[in-house]
């Protein structure tokens, strides 16, 4: 049965003529917004599809018993990678064709078969799927008392509070109300959200993305985004001269996971937030891109393997918040997640000693809740980067378009922006993005059939730049975002207007002006064990370490090598020091 909280409804009666849909349900003259925030964020509805929730069912069969008697047949029932949870296609249903969505709804709702229902909402500047749970996000005044702050939210949100602190953001709940319908949890986080000492209400709703890139030729031969003879590149082996990289510096790939075993990723292990695999893992035959967006990353030097990322001796680490999934015949690009995956992943990035983040994803509906953990771990040192968007307009797709976001275009060999790639206000710089070859899942799994791929799109400029921001960490670890963010503002490649720009931001990341940029000019570089005197010990370090050897400690010029020149440093800087 439908459960009302004791909040007055916020949904207004406005006549919205024009949103019939052929063989579909009837959208009602209501306005829909989710919250963000003070604000409201309007939704569309998807007229042929109902989201549905039975608690502890899985199977789609057993789904399609209780909706067969409505002509809804188990190939119309789609299970979310959210436990419990199933898309419903309900075109085909004389049930619900030309009817009222909220009487579809509440038709439902008295069959008593379903513990929840809400209406498939599109969201986002992509128009993508949207819907809400019966869980709720509440976020109190961070000064307020926790105890004060726990009483308070029971108050405020009927139901049971399931997790305190969530992602370790201070004074933040998920509350699981009795809701049975989805429209009562909009308007009970409509009413809360931004009023006194909430500082904002949303559902922990189930959300879906699209990951920003255009698969193309597979076999294309070389890497032009680390090095090219017109002179329009990142300039990787020139940085490389200075360093590849420190084992130190992490770089969290939030995404659909990553490969564990890929022979060519420089990797740690990750972590899954979504219940789907272990250790950040791919889980789904559509799981693929964060393997690519790694890749971009720290793919490993020297190893002959394919190919090389631009901070190879950084260590990435997945953290798998969405899975990629098969929305009705649809494999590209669809992800799916929850909010408080998000924010636990984002959270988790900090937790493990990451500086760095990319989210190469984007285009549907923004998240207070992922929001406020992009600023809470930013203020802890983490740096975040996201892909601007694939549609060639001017408006950046959320989360790149937060402010704690850095928002990367994509630019393509001849020096230009590519023309899928969104650009406009709040832009921060511009990567290479178009032709760029990656890795791909080996075997059979993956966007093509061998373990290298050529991909499109600003999922891959956002991690060369963060791979550049890696670098720089590299060079001095205890420099701060905005410390980093002024020196790639200072020391990219200008590219169209002189100075800032819409397209480029401050231009092309330029990883060897960014790394030369950083002070780290140790007063005694041969003082390898840090004792204060360089002698037998250091020169032992040497010799024991002497030839091909990446992030060892006696590679004193950083070039992968110890050999001559470190060992001229050692004996250029002997005695106390």
């Amino acid at each position: 049965m439908r459960i009302t909280p004791s909040v007055p409804l916020l949904l207004t009666l406005t006549m919205a003529p024009g949103l019939l849909q052929a063989g579909s349900m009837e959208i009602d003259s209501i306005e829909h917004a989710a919250p963000f925030f003070a604000d409201r964020l309007p939704l569309d509805v998807d007229g042929e599809k109902l989201g549905v929730f039975i608690d502890g069912l899985h199977s789609p069969a057993g789904a399609a018993i209780l909706v067969d008697d409505l002509g809804i047949h188990e190939s119309d029932i789609l299970p979310s990678s959210v436990p419990g949870w199933f898309y419903v296609d309900v075109s085909t249903s004389a049930f619900f064709i030309d009817r009222p969505l909220l009487d579809c709804v509440d038709d439902l709702l008295r069959l008593d078969r379903f513990d929840m229902v809400s209406p498939v909402y599109l969201a986002g500047d992509l128009g993508l799927p949207w819907m809400p749970t019966r869980d709720v996000i509440i976020a109190l005044d961070p000064e307020l008392d926790p105890g004060e702050a726990a009483r308070l939210a029971d108050k405020l949100v009927p139901g049971t509070i399931i997790d305190v602190e969530l992602g370790g953001l201070a004074n933040t709940f998920i509350i699981q109300t009795p809701c049975s319908s989805a429209i009562d949890v909009i308007d009970l986080v409509n009413r809360l959200s931004g009023i006194g000492p909430v500082v904002y209400a949303q559902p922990d709703a189930i959300t879906m993305h699209r990951h920003f890139h255009v698969p193309n030729d597979p076999l294309f031969p070389q890497q032009w985004a680390l090095n090219q003879s017109n002179g329009v590149d990142m300039n990787g082996p020139e940085a490389w001269d200075v360093t590849i990289g420190s084992d130190d510096v992490v770089v969290v790939i939030l995404d659909d996971g990553a490969q564990q075993n890929h022979p060519d990723l420089h990797q740690l292990p990750g972590s899954t937030f979504t219940g789907s695999s272990n250790a950040g893992e791919h889980s789904t035959p559509c799981d693929g891109h964060g393997t690519a967006v790694s890749s971009c990353v720290a793919s490993t030097i020297d190893n002959n393997t394919d190919l090389v990322g631009i901070a190879p001796g950084c260590h990435t680490r997945a953290g798998k918040i969405f899975n990629a999934i098969d929305f009705f015949g649809f494999c590209l690009g669809f992800l799916e997640f929850q909010d408080s995956w998000g924010v636990n992943g984002i959270n988790w990035s900090a937790s493990v000693g990451a500086r760095v983040t990319n989210s190469s994803w984007g285009g549907g509906s923004p998240s207070a809740a992922i929001e406020s953990a992009y600023q809470s771990t930013y203020n802890q040192g983490v740096m975040h980067f996201g892909a601007a968007g694939n549609d060639g307009s001017t408006t950046i797709s959320w989360p790149a378009s937060s402010p704690w976001v850095h928002a990367i275009s994509a630019m393509q060999s001849s020096g230009t922006l590519a023309s899928f790639s969104t650009h406009g206000n709040g832009l921060f710089a511009a990567a290479p993005g178009a032709s760029i070859l990656t890795a791909d899942r080996t075997g059979g799994d993956g966007f093509g059939s061998g373990n290298t791929v050529t991909l499109d799109g600003t999922s891959f400029a956002s991690p060369y730049a963060a791979g550049v921001a890696a670098l720089v960490f590299s060079q001095d670890n205890t420099l701060s975002p905005a410390d980093v963010q002024a020196i790639l503002e200072q020391h990219s490649t200008d590219y169209g207007s002189p100075g800032y720009d819409t397209f480029y931001g401050w231009g092309m990341v330029n990883a060897e002006d960014a790394v030369l940029a950083v002070d780290v000019e140790p007063d005694c570089p041969g003082d390898i064990d840090g004792s204060g005197q360089v002698g037998v010990d250091d020169l032992l370090l040497v010799i024991n370490q002497w030839g091909a050897c990446n992030g060892c400690e006696a590679d004193i010029n950083g070039d992968g090598q110890v050999g001559v020149d470190d060992l001229l440093q050692i004996i250029s800087d002997w005695g106390a020091c």
